[in-house]
């Protein structure tokens, strides 16, 4: 069976009353394929808290034959419901699933939610390709489906995409661009992560397997995005700095085409080991401001047990080199890693009170299906909440522990999780009349109602509040 017109659907996650931050850069490269490969398409990005009934609207006004979602874990239940009201209203539509959820729970995908008709595991940019344009179902590696007597099959895992430069970046002509909140593009220059952290399912999405985009195929890239206005950028990838002579690469073809006012942030991409003082220098002259390190932790023992593959003095010198630099530096932390005692939290708010941070992240764990902590905590039988349970209330795990562990009982974790809490808003503060100096005493006197509850809760429903929030960390 072909499929002509596909409709995209990103779900809305609940993170934000508003809407959405930036155009999800994974369902934008599925988008540019269909395009590039004639399939016609639109999409709805849900984030902008569009409701169930806008987008049947505008499934009705497009009228596909294939509807493609992309799936995260958490909120799978509301996701289930959305396509089961879709498949209502148009039953000769068929669902195909991708993202982080599919390739996480596999089989399981279809047995919970029979209104879904395909799983796609892994990379879906040539899988959705290869669906619409009718290739047998049981020659498409990579895909799940129910057979015509109602058996689910996986016809196997499908090789990862090693050369990055043949797929289309995402150009999100389809996507409702003004109505996201920060006027900048997210970049994924590379995909797949060799690191065996205990927390972390990325392996299980994009594989071990480190593929790289060339640095000219990046910097084309910023290029589209430049000729129409946008200076700000952000890096996506998990593994950004591990090969060095790219991203210096990517820093000299920057400079080559005359781009001399960017601001690029690189929030998640960075680790402490693939980060030394002159690529951060080099970075930040071509206009790299704002980092984040996942260090997680404060000593080497619960740097062992998650298996980071990072020492404390790896972490210490990124960070005070990065400080030094003038980076607007993000730390994030765990919160109840296996073997993490009371003592064990002192030395991450330790770390975290250290250097003159932008910010503090101090995590509730929530283990996603397939990780090695999750199976750990299921073999042990830890877990307080089940998985259904904390995956689909994404509102009430940010401080309420989803298991426990022989060295911190619920109670201290949930101690730990308010005790953490105060010490962002310290660091928070600090960084806001670091920021803000020049206004002496005034910046003192604000800082405390910027950094408080209501505050920063208010944020999370204003667009113009996160705006000039976004101006000041630029500053």
């Amino acid at each position: 069976m072909r499929y002509k017109r596909v409709f995209l659907i990103k779900p809305s996650y609940g993170n934000s009353f508003y809407g959405a931050f930036h155009p999800p850069v994974g369902l934008g490269y599925i988008a540019e394929n269909l395009a590039h490969n004639d399939i016609e398409y639109d999409m709805v990005d849900m984030g902008f808290n569009y409701r169930s009934k806008n987008v049947l609207k505008k499934i009705a006004a497009f009228n596909p034959d294939l509807l493609g979602v992309t799936m995260m874990s958490f909120m799978y239940l509301k996701t289930h419901q959305l396509i089961g009201e879709i498949k209502r209203n148009f039953p000769h539509i068929h669902v195909v699933i991708g993202g982080a959820h599919g390739s996480c729970y596999r089989e399981k995908a279809l047995e919970l939610c029979p209104d879904i008709d395909y799983v796609i595991t892994f990379e879906g940019d040539e899988a959705i390709v290869d669906l619409c344009q009718g290739l047998p179902l049981n020659e498409i590696k990579g895909l799940i489906f129910r057979n015509t007597d109602g058996q689910i099959t996986y016809t196997g895992d499908r090789k990862f995409i090693r050369d990055l430069d043949k797929i289309p970046f995402p150009r999100y002509d389809k996507f409702e661009l003004s109505k996201y909140i920060f006027n900048d593009i997210d970049i994924a220059s590379s995909r797949g992560c060799p690191h065996r952290c205990t927390f972390c399912s990325v392996k299980m999405v994009a594989g071990r397997q480190l593929r790289f985009r060339s640095a000219g195929n990046v910097v084309d890239e910023i290029a589209h995005w430049y000729e129409r206005g946008y200076r700000k950028f952000n890096f996506v990838d998990d593994n950004f700095t591990f090969k060095y002579d790219r991203v210096y690469a990517i820093c000299d073809e920057i400079e080559k085409r005359g781009f001399n006012d960017l601001k690029i942030t690189n929030a998640n991409g960075i680790r402490a080991d693939r980060a030394d003082r002159d690529l951060l220098i080099r970075m930040r002259e071509i206009g790299f401001y704002y980092i984040g390190f996942g260090v997680e932790c404060g000593n080497d023992k619960i740097l062992k047990n998650i298996k980071k593959g990072e020492q404390m003095s790896q972490i210490r010198e990124a960070i005070e080199t990065a400080c030094d630099l003038g980076y607007d530096v993000v730390l994030n932390f765990l919160i109840g890693s296996p073997g993490e005692a009371w003592e064990d939290i002192e030395d991450s708010v330790a770390l975290a009170l250290e250097y003159p941070v932008m910010d503090v992240r101090f995590n509730n764990i929530t283990p996603t299906p397939r990780s090695e902590l999750f199976d750990w905590l299921e073999e042990k039988n830890y877990f307080v909440q089940t998985p259904e349970h904390y995956l689909n209330n994404v509102t009430s795990w940010s401080y309420e522990p989803v298991y426990f562990t022989p060295e911190l009982s619920v109670e201290e974790k949930r101690r730990a999780l308010r005790y953490t809490r105060k010490i962002r808003k310290q660091v928070l503060k600090r960084a806001f009349i670091r920021k803000m100096k020049r206004f002496g005493l005034l910046a003192k006197l604000a800082a405390p109602v910027v950094v408080s509850d209501h505050f920063m809760n208010a944020m999370m429903y204003s667009p113009a509040l996160l705006r000039i929030a976004e101006r000041i960390r630029g500053k």
